[in-house]
């Protein structure tokens, strides 16, 4: 267990105290409970607290990896499980470079998660279709990325490979941020596995690059 995951656990028991978050993690991956039909997701105080985390107290050197690899959410719940997010995992293993490259999804209402997260409520247990957010919501998401984004200037390099809809979040981010981030975008595209594929595989070579 990296040391994001510890602290990220512990912040739930600080915030939420010991029955409720027992509760809450103790629900399984990939039953999802939080979805748009009464309140915006945005707007759950079990989110809000992932945000006040994300910028108060996420640290990518807590899981000391140098190099970046940002994918967007999947339907499929926890992230790992889907089709896309094991193509990456496959190649990154296969290059011998798993352990260097931080994975991150970017995500509405999340945000970004960082991997190791993803089977974690609330990350394994929501439901937020692109067609739901809103301009309102949408600013929202490129206001918080904004704020997060400097602190990727950790890693060496990073690999962006994400549909238009996402792209286009994470440019405005950058734009909106002060922080100075080299980002490689990989165009997502119809043909999703060969794109995740070629990310992995320029990271992976990066990677390489440094060893």
């Amino acid at each position: 267990m990296c040391k994001l995951v510890k602290i990220y656990i512990d912040y739930l028991y600080n915030e939420l105290g010991e029955d409720m978050a027992n509760k809450l993690l103790s629900i399984p991956p990939g039953i999802k409970i939080l979805r748009n039909d009464v309140e915006n997701l945005f707007n759950h105080p079990h989110i809000k607290l992932w945000h006040r985390f994300l910028l108060k107290y996420f640290d990518p050197r807590l899981c000391e990896r140098r190099y970046a690899l940002i994918m967007p959410c999947s339907s499929v719940k926890p992230y790992r499980a889907s089709a896309t997010h094991r193509i990456a995992e496959s190649v990154l293993r296969k290059n011998g470079v798993y352990e260097y490259v931080q994975v991150y999804i970017l995500s509405e209402p999340m945000i970004l998660v960082p991997r190791e997260l993803d089977i974690y409520y609330p990350f394994a247990n929501y439901d937020y279709p692109v067609h739901e957010l809103t301009s309102t919501y949408r600013q929202l998401f490129v206001d918080l990325l904004s704020q997060v984004l400097p602190k990727l200037s950790y890693h060496r390099e990073i690999v962006a490979v994400v549909p238009r809809h996402h792209e286009s979040i994470l440019r405005e981010s950058l734009i909106k941020t002060s922080a100075k981030l080299d980002i490689i975008f990989i165009n997502y595209g119809k043909k999703a596995f060969h794109s995740v594929k070629l990310a992995a595989e320029i990271i992976a070579k990066y990677v390489k690059e440094y060893l």
